[in-house]
């Protein structure tokens, strides 16, 4: 062999080896301890809308629930599954979220509408590559640092968890434990089996759980130093307690059946049956307003908008300017 022969050979082997590994390192998932999904009040909402990188991803209910994405103005709305997903997470170029093939795009024809696929999934934020992570019939999802936390109806419920590569599943607690509410390394939730305490969960110091808050209280809320809640013992009204001193205070005493929070308001659906609404008010409960008359549900934000559905009606959704400078109306998706 010639040594012309061999260095082309040895030039061959090299870009061989670096395309290999340079495939390798794309195909690595990114993991970070402080990555955080989505927000525990839209995840208390079925996680519907996410928000990320200039970009919302939701779950268009005028298409089945089917994954879409859209720039944060509505505009250039894609579909990214043929299947209903929920409990939309992200991080690092990726979106985790449940999908379940019970209901199917109305656009899909032919054998694309009669597969059979439900579970925990993750693609890439424009919808590429999408790979189950674990196959089964989940709830409630939430990216915590490197891992997803989940809920796994069988076996009377627990709570699960699976690495964002695919690896390290383990079952968490043998309770239906809610844990969306996840703030810097700690998960806040309601105790199911033996009492309705405020619990925190230390995600990163082995899942060791301790009480927190006594009572009858539901739905946490991490936001502005603050754990809001609704108080079961108060009539469900909301409820928030300071997470350095201690101190609970009323915020409204409205009896309220969902709620969601941002860094200015709280948004919530006013359990009444002379006048139910959708009402706004101050994160102190100052400054109430109504913003739309009737039963609603599904509450979920954006920087830019608030998003909900009606009772009864789960193939629309309205929206409204995040500020309210704009009546509620219907969200329209006109896919490209």
């Amino acid at each position: 062999m010639s040594k012309k022969t061999i260095i082309i050979f040895i030039a061959i082997i090299i870009f061989t080896v670096s395309l290999t590994a340079g495939y390798f390192i794309q195909k690595r998932i990114k993991m970070d301890p402080k990555d955080h999904g989505n927000t525990a009040s839209n995840l208390h909402n079925y996680g519907l809308f996410f928000e990320m990188d200039g970009k919302v991803y939701f779950a268009n209910s005028s298409d089945n629930n089917c994954l879409y994405s859209m720039n944060l103005d509505e505009s250039s709305p894609k579909r990214y599954t043929s299947m209903a997903v929920k409990y939309i997470n992200g991080a690092n170029d990726h979106l985790y979220f449940y999908m379940d093939s019970t209901q199917v795009s109305n656009k899909v024809k032919g054998l694309g509408s009669v597969t059979n696929q439900y579970g925990l999934y993750r693609c890439k934020i424009n919808g590429s590559e999408q790979t189950c992570l674990s196959r089964g019939f989940y709830n409630e999802v939430v990216l915590c640092g490197e891992y997803l936390y989940f809920q796994d109806k069988l076996d009377g419920g627990t709570l699960n968890k699976i690495r964002v590569d695919k690896k390290n599943e383990s079952r968490v607690a043998d309770e239906y434990i809610s844990p969306v509410c996840y703030d810097d390394g700690i998960i806040y939730y309601t105790g199911v089996t033996n009492d309705h305490n405020i619990h925190i969960m230390r995600t990163q110091n082995g899942d060791r759980t301790q009480e927190v808050i006594l009572g009858h209280l539901f739905f946490p809320v991490v936001q502005n130093g603050y754990l809001y809640y609704l108080n079961g013992d108060s009539n469900y009204s909301l409820w928030r307690t300071n997470l350095l001193t201690g101190v609970q205070e009323l915020v409204t005493s409205d009896r309220i059946d969902f709620y969601a929070v941002n860094d200015q308001y709280v948004y919530y659906a006013f359990s009444n049956a002379d006048a139910p609404s959708l009402k706004r008010c101050n994160l102190d409960g100052s400054n109430t307003v109504v913003l739309f008359e009737g039963v609603v549900n599904s509450i979920n934000l954006t920087s830019r908008y608030v998003y909900f559905k009606r009772f009864g009606d789960d193939t629309t959704t309205f929206h409204m300017p995040i500020d309210g400078s704009a009546p509620a109306s219907v969200f329209e998706v006109k896919a490209n």
